[in-house]
């Protein structure tokens, strides 16, 4: 049988028996192939490999982090706009795939959509070279991804994340930050966390960046620069909509290209994947990918 598309399976994924269940009549149908890469290094020699065998379409099998991976492997095997990736979603919280309304509860569906739906251009955003397709988060939303167990992540699924933040919010501590947007110059200010958007879903559900869109050649920054929590001028009972925990306290911008800079080592995640620096060169790579998505997704 021809490979028509290849699914990447992350190992954890690949083991559970709903994921077989859903895969495993379908296989023939769709003429898939599957794939478990152990490392980011065998990812990408094996989407090569499939690239130079005439494969168009790519399924990632995972959370927000496989997509992540997968994407990023794509890029840096300069496939071209006639491929195509979708998502099969598996993840603890699948923030990109609720943007288009696919919580994970139909694999099958998910899989067949996947595998042979019709294709958009979205964008990409790109923090010092490396790709994000949904969110990058950095202060203490970074902290809180970063440090939420895995096991409780397993348990709880998104609720994991809110939870995490409630029992931790007494550590959120200012970073001195200076953000120029599309050149402009901007003052030092102290940021207690940011959040740049391609997409609107972060954290398990929450609109971090509730404008966002990924077909606007545009990325969403929203920055949280109080230095006390609560913030003074929120009065005992008057507290943010949960929806967007930071609802009101943040400041939010559009832009196409920023620069990045802090005084400290700055903790950022791209889509759950972790970067440290102190210049950041953030950038929106327009209409750079072809992804599965449904007629109604926006």
């Amino acid at each position: 049988m021809d490979c028509k598309t290849l699914l990447i399976l992350n190992r954890k994924s690949a083991a559970r028996p709903d994921v077989r269940s859903a895969v495993r009549p379908l296989e023939k149908e769709l003429g898939l192939e599957i794939a478990i890469p152990w490392s980011g290094k065998q990812l990408r020699k094996t989407i090569h490999k499939h690239l130079a065998k005439g494969v168009t379409r790519f399924v990632a099998g995972g959370g927000d982090g496989t997509l992540n991976a997968v994407t990023s492997a794509l890029l840096r095997c300069d496939a071209g706009p006639t491929i195509v990736l979708g998502l099969m979603p598996l993840g603890t919280a699948n923030d990109f795939a609720r943007s288009y309304g696919d919580d994970g509860s139909d694999l099958s569906a998910s899989l067949v959509h996947a595998a042979t739906g019709g294709a958009r251009s979205i964008d990409i955003g790109s923090i010092n070279g490396r790709p994000f397709v949904n969110v990058a988060s950095g202060g203490f939303g970074a902290m809180i991804t970063a440090t939420t167990p895995k096991e409780v992540k397993r348990r709880l699924g998104g609720l994991a994340y809110t939870l995490t933040g409630l029992a931790r919010v007494s550590e959120l501590k200012p970073t001195q930050a200076m953000i120029a947007l599309d050149g402009s110059e901007h003052n030092w200010a102290s940021v207690s966390a940011l959040v740049i958007g391609n997409n609107r879903f972060a954290g398990g559900g929450f609109e971090v960046t509730p404008e966002a869109d990924m077909f606007d050649g545009l990325l969403d920054l929203g920055v949280l620069t109080t230095d006390e929590w609560p913030p003074a001028n929120l009065s005992f009972g008057h507290f943010p909509d949960l929806s967007d925990p930071i609802a009101g306290l943040v400041k939010r911008s559009r832009f196409k290209h920023a620069v990045l800079e802090t005084e400290t080592p700055f903790h950022l995640n791209l889509d759950g994947e972790p970067m440290v620096d102190t210049r950041f060169e953030i950038s929106v790579l327009p209409g750079r990918l072809s992804f599965a998505l449904p007629s109604t997704g926006s």
